[in-house]
């Protein structure tokens, strides 16, 4: 809850409550100080908002008080010297100043425990994390499984910098084709999720043509651009666990790679979350029973091992 709070909202209530307390010292006993009010309206601006908007606040609240001819921070009997309240503004603002840095350093180590420091995507632990909060929420969904192919080979003939800067490329290009909301994450050296939430079956297949066509179709001849087998599964509404939607889209990319085309597509069969079913576009919210009864009636086509039903996208 203290890391979440969008800065824009936490910048308008501050201000309010600065305003606020501004005004009520205005109608309450001067005896009463409004001091340590101030210096914690000014602290939480430096955790929620930042340095800057604390600063300034603190500034426009210290002015506002010696117009007045009140103390900075401590009221006492005597007049206190100019050297005592700028001793007693540094004191504050120093105080409020490391709370803002203290609320960076905990982003920063919040970014570098949970995202990868090479491609910027999400790791595996932070991907399990956000995904448990996306599924069993009514709403359809998909998965993405990408592996990318030949980074062994352009390690080997331009070095382990080249097959980086390629890593780096694929990552941009998938961040391209998707919404900032969407989760994208790094699984290992050369493997990525992606997981999106789709309106319906259409949605779903366009996405995972659009993906495919960034991964795979619109390169050009540059050995550094990287490829991919992709393994796209669609979640209908009631999936709930993401490890057994993993492990079948995981399934899936294999077999893209086997039968070397860009992706294979497939979707979940409610309730049983070992299957797969032929993917079916119209598998919308009111017709998603209907499309995968006439999926299981279809004949399906088997992998090698015959033991999956799948539609596919070829590259």
């Amino acid at each position: 809850m203290f890391t979440q709070i969008p800065r824009s909202l936490a910048a308008y209530v501050l201000l309010a409550c600065a305003i606020t307390a501004l005004l009520a010292s205005n109608f309450i006993s001067p005896s009463i100080g409004f001091a340590p009010i101030y210096l914690l309206i000014c602290a939480f601006s430096a955790w929620f908002v930042g340095n800057r908007f604390a600063v300034a606040l603190f500034v426009l609240v210290a002015s506002l008080q010696s117009l007045r001819g009140e103390a900075i921070i401590f009221r006492g009997e005597e007049v206190i010297t100019f050297v005592n309240a700028s001793l007693q503004f540094s004191s504050a603002l120093a105080v409020v100043l490391m709370l803002g840095v203290a609320r960076e350093a905990l982003e920063l180590e919040w970014r570098c425990a949970r995202l990868d420091p090479l491609t910027g995507a999400l790791n595996r632990r932070a991907f399990f994390e956000a995904a448990k909060d996306e599924v069993g929420h009514g709403t359809m969904a998909m998965i993405a499984y990408a592996d990318v192919d030949g980074l062994k080979k352009l390690n080997d003939k331009f070095g382990h910098e080249a097959g980086d800067g390629a890593l780096r490329d694929f990552a941009a290009r998938i961040k391209k084709s998707i919404r900032k909301s969407d989760l994208f994450a790094r699984m290992g050296g050369d493997e990525f999720v992606i997981m999106l939430k789709v309106r319906d079956g259409n949605a779903a297949k366009s996405v995972a043509k659009r993906l495919n066509s960034a991964l795979n179709l619109e390169l050009d001849c540059d050995e550094t651009k990287l490829k991919c087998s992709l393994g796209i599964l669609f979640l209908p509404v009631g999936t709930k666990s993401i490890d057994a939607a993993l492990r079948q889209a995981d399934t899936l990319m294999y077999l893209a790679k086997r039968k070397r085309v860009g992706s294979v597509m497939a979707m979940s069969a409610k309730g049983d979350p070992q299957k797969l079913v032929p993917f079916a576009t119209n598998a919308d919210a009111r017709g998603q029973q209907q499309a995968l009864a006439r999926a299981f009636e279809r004949k399906p086509e088997t992998t090698p091992e015959g033991k999956l039903s799948l539609g596919s996208i070829a590259a």
